[in-house]
């Protein structure tokens, strides 16, 4: 996480939200065992500790016990608060296809040729589950869902369209050809809303001004959508593609 960015994306939003703003509030879609989770409270303040507030969601059975026995050892219940579902666009039962315990690639979009363990999870879209629990704010969401990832966001739309969300955080990789997604589909959903999307870099982040095909690639990345007013938390980096294609 150091070297991937997401540390960079924690503790610039640790940096820029502070005690009177009121709770701090980080969501942690697809927390696989928390190991994001850590990572985010080894830089928080002790004196933030009261104030914050972390939701995770797990939806295996096996990594959730895990998950659980982690966040044991490192947060109190009313710090950091694990729930065993998938989050999605929609709320119901589906399958998810589980590739090992622990490894963090399971994953709710998979074909027939998938060679995996399927079992069957509860799915919960996070516009309905602010509402369901009283989350009026998220100031950090992280979501990790193996190219499930597009329609999270699309369950969170009512939170996006109302300015409820600060940064969302995203990853993107071929898992999203599974889906049949692409970061076309992220940038129509913001139409019109005052979100930026931006790619996250080990000490900056990269923001696109449009959606481009040459950012169709599949390869491994985390990007983020970043409401307008927190732009200034970031050192946030304008750049386009040329008449060749390249983004500079």
């Amino acid at each position: 996480m150091a070297t991937n960015g997401e540390a960079y994306v924690q503790s610039s939003v640790l940096s820029n939200t502070t005690l009177s703003s009121g709770a701090l509030t980080v969501f942690d879609v697809g927390a696989n065992i928390g190991e994001w989770t850590r990572s985010f409270l080894e830089q928080l303040p002790e004196m933030r500790l009261r104030t914050t507030r972390i939701f995770l969601f797990e939806p295996v059975p096996s990594t959730y016990a895990r998950l659980r026995a982690n966040l044991d050892g490192i947060a109190p219940n009313t710090l950091a608060r694990a729930f065993k579902l998938a989050v999605s666009d929609a709320a119901g039962s589906t399958e998810m296809a589980v590739f090992s315990e622990e490894g963090g690639t399971n994953s709710l979009e998979f074909d027939a040729t998938t060679s995996a363990q399927v079992v069957k999870v509860e799915r919960v879209d996070l516009t309905t589950f602010c509402e369901t629990h009283n989350v009026q704010h998220i100031h950090l969401l992280k979501c990790d869902t193996e190219g499930h990832d597009s329609l999270v966001l699309k369950g969170a739309l009512g939170l996006l369209r109302a300015g409820r969300i600060d940064i969302a955080q995203f990853e993107y990789n071929h898992r999203w050809i599974h889906a049949r997604a692409f970061l076309k589909d992220v940038f129509d959903l913001v139409v019109g809303l005052p979100y930026n999307i931006a790619r996250v870099c080990p000490h900056h982040i990269e923001i696109f001004e449009a959606w481009h095909p040459e950012m169709e690639r599949f390869f491994e990345g985390n990007y983020l959508l970043v409401r307008e007013p927190s732009l200034k938390w970031f050192d946030a980096r304008l750049g386009r593609f040329d008449a060749s294609n390249t983004y500079a």
